[in-house]
């Protein structure tokens, strides 16, 4: 992940975390205070409506009671004014008398007269036996909702004539504050994405310096030394710049002069172990006692040779790479089995290729033939006579893989592991006679430095060795320009002595 993303994720968890603890808390008293104003309103309009009809409620309680029914025109003006108030609010009105009769339903639903004070209602008996108005939250089933119930007593002086009851639906409510819980999360969305869009224009200031600083490191490291970072942005960065500048400077010297060396070394070298070759061969041709000790002498002067020969190449193969191109992985594989084949011959190993269609790489020619050159003189060094030694190449998804395999004793699997190391020759390297021991090294070094890997493939106990190089492949596979002089039942190449296969050219 980029540190740009690293850093807006930051401040989106932070934004949200912010928002969350605001408004959750909001939203909560939103909801709380739209129903204590919707109870609050309710009992309004109840107190208002007892308070007007209490002395209609009085003389009409007062006529049943001496057996009477009140009059008619009580009874109207309780209709209007619990009509008014219930198109006002909203809700349903009942009023009863004392004993839990109704007087007045805004609904129409309660005739004059029935009982309504029942044990499903008991905020009646509430109201009217302590004086106090009492509320209620239930649900109806009628409604589909919750009903907020408010009964008030109505009072003729200091005596409870009857009761109001207002029923009103929490729907209303419930939508009011369901909108405005919505306008929260688009209000606090809103602050998120701003804030958001703030930290990525901060993210982007801070990311920028960083990102060419890293374009910088990765022009440095793919061989351009004068590569240098530019010391801007914040100060941690720019103070990041210069230190990188400062070991730039120091690791460029240092692989200047190591460029110097193995040129110069490459010279200064050879020429004194020549000398000695030709000193030591002329005391040999004089022959005497001292002839067998030139010829031993020889032996080591061959030896030192190689090694100085290995030491020099691993040099030049541990230093950053050049510039690489286009490169016929098939085509490499074929003039390499080309160079090997008169050794293999005289070593009585016989040498095959199988490489029949174009598998482009980004990488040198050279270094990839002198891959192919230290795995061949191994695999042709420790095979025996009438085995035979394969080259191959062939597509794995989007690689490129190259394989030598040889009918040798194997790697033994202990060490396996140690096999790349410098110097490192193992049992089977050291009964195949003189050697230095960086031949692995190099070629490691080598597939490393244009970004492919190299390993040695599972094999039983002495069924030889496989070894097998990957490289990303460049562009699509496609047909390669030379026809295979002997193809196998699968179409591919399997010449057993290969022509040099000639340059691709454009169609």
């Amino acid at each position: 992940m980029s540190l740009r993303a690293r850093l807006v994720l930051a401040a989106a968890y932070l934004l949200v975390v912010v928002v969350i603890a605001l408004e959750f808390p909001l939203a909560v008293n939103i909801e709380r205070r739209a129903q204590s104003e919707f109870r609050s309103t309710v009992l309004g309009y109840a107190g208002v409506t007892a308070s007007q009809i209490a002395d209609q409620v009085g003389r009409i309680t007062q006529a049943e009671a001496a057996g009477g029914s009140g009059s008619d025109q009580d009874r109207a003006s309780v209709d209007r004014v619990v009509s008014a108030y219930a198109t006002q609010s909203g809700a349903r009105v009942v009023v009863v008398d004392a004993s839990g009769r109704v007087i007045s339903d805004s609904t129409g639903e309660a005739a004059p007269g029935t009982l309504y004070e029942t044990p499903e209602r008991p905020e009646f008996q509430q109201a009217i036996s302590t004086g106090q108005p009492s509320f209620d939250v239930r649900p109806s089933e009628t409604l589909g909702q919750d009903l907020l119930v408010v009964v008030v007593p109505i009072m003729d002086g200091s005596t409870v004539v009857g009761a109001v009851r207002f029923s009103a639906p929490l729907g209303t409510i419930t939508h009011r504050v369901h909108v405005a819980w919505i306008g929260l999360v688009l209000i606090g969305l809103a602050v998120i994405a701003a804030g958001l869009a703030l930290a990525w224009v901060l993210a982007t200031s801070l990311a920028k310096p960083v990102h060419r600083l890293e374009h910088t490191a990765e022009e440095f490291g793919s061989g351009n030394l004068r590569a240098r970072a530019s010391p801007d942005g914040p100060a941690e960065v720019a103070a990041l710049a210069t230190s990188f500048n400062r070991m730039a400077d120091a690791v460029g010297s240092s692989i200047e002069s190591q460029r110097d060396f193995v040129a110069n070394a490459s010279h200064q070298l050879r020429t004194p172990l020549t000398g000695m070759r030709l000193r030591l061969e002329a005391i040999e041709q004089e022959g005497g006692p001292a002839a067998e000790d030139a010829r031993k002498a020889l032996a080591e002067v061959d030896r030192l040779s190689a090694l100085v020969d290995d030491l020099l190449e691993l040099t030049r193969a541990s230093l950053a790479a050049t510039t690489g191109a286009a490169v016929d992985l098939s085509r490499v594989a074929a003039d390499a089995v080309e160079r090997w084949w008169t050794q293999a011959g005289e070593a009585g190993v016989e040498l095959r290729l199988d490489a029949g269609t174009r598998r482009t790489v980004l990488a040198d020619a050279k270094d990839l033939g002198q891959v192919l050159d230290n795995l061949l003189e191994n695999a042709i060094k420790y095979s025996p006579g009438g085995s035979r030694v394969v080259v191959r190449t062939l597509d794995e998804s989007a690689h490129v893989v190259l394989t030598v395999a040889d009918d040798g004793p194997g790697i033994p699997e202990a060490e396996r592991e140690r096999l790349f190391e410098r110097f490192f020759r193992g049992s089977t390297g050291r009964r195949g006679g003189p050697g230095t021991g960086l031949g692995l090294a190099i070629v490691e070094e080598l597939v490393t430095r244009w970004g492919g890997t190299v390993r040695l493939a599972p094999s039983a106990p002495g069924a030889g060795a496989t070894f097998e190089v990957s490289f990303p492949a460049l562009g699509s596979a496609a047909s390669a320009p030379n026809a295979p002089r002997d193809t196998g039942a699968d179409g591919r190449q399997t010449s057993e002595r290969p022509a040099p296969v000639p340059a691709p050219t454009d169609s």
